[in-house]
């Protein structure tokens, strides 16, 4: 897994650094544990959506029982019959963006190693922008990026010595003192697939 701080952006005439997610800052991991385990709890047949008996369950302890119906009709925005945390969420965090509600889902149920495996590719479009920032940066043309030519990269966008010279030894896969054009794909493609 690679580095928060190697998800920033490279471009030839744009410094893209800060592309980490705000959405940590925003939202706190524990309280949406701490929804997910209420909702979990009122889901009493571990379908993963709750229906109207497990609210009215749920609620039966408290002075909220008797507006169960119309709380049910309330979360439940498309009209399924059943409330799926989505839903759940959307109810307690009202203004909250709809990619801001994916990204929190995705702290509760994180996507299969093979279905990251399987989204995480550059597009074509993708790969020809980082082949124009390698060639660009590629000074004497031998299609490698020495040290010197990726800390000139680099350092234009924001990183600092420290931060290239551990992405030069991560990304030197073959040993070979220098970055080639696949070994520099595999650096941006975080950023680009991040962002």
């Amino acid at each position: 897994q690679r580095c928060p701080r190697h998800a920033r952006r490279v471009s030839p005439t744009t410094d893209m650094s800060g592309a980490l997610s705000k959405i940590s800052k925003k939202y706190n991991k524990k309280e949406i544990f701490a929804l997910k385990a209420v909702f979990d709890e009122a889901d009493a047949d571990g379908s993963g959506e709750i229906d109207s008996s497990e609210l009215r369950r749920a609620l039966s302890k408290s002075s909220l029982s008797a507006a169960a119906v119309d709380m049910f009709k309330a979360l439940d925005k498309d009209g399924s019959k059943r409330i799926g945390f989505d839903e759940y969420l959307k109810a307690y965090y009202k203004f909250a963006s709809p990619a801001e509600i994916k990204e929190l889902m995705l702290w509760v149920y994180p996507p299969k190693e093979e279905e990251v495996v399987e989204q995480r590719k550059l597009s074509d479009a993708q790969k020809a922008e980082i082949k124009s920032i390698f060639v660009l940066y590629d000074a004497n043309n031998n299609g490698l990026l020495e040290k010197k030519e990726l800390f000139e990269a680099l350092t234009a966008s924001g990183y600092d010595d420290d931060e290239i010279e551990e992405m030069f030894e991560e990304y030197d896969q073959d040993g070979s003192h220098a970055i080639d054009f696949d070994e520099f794909c595999a650096m941006l493609e975080s950023s680009y697939l991040d962002s």
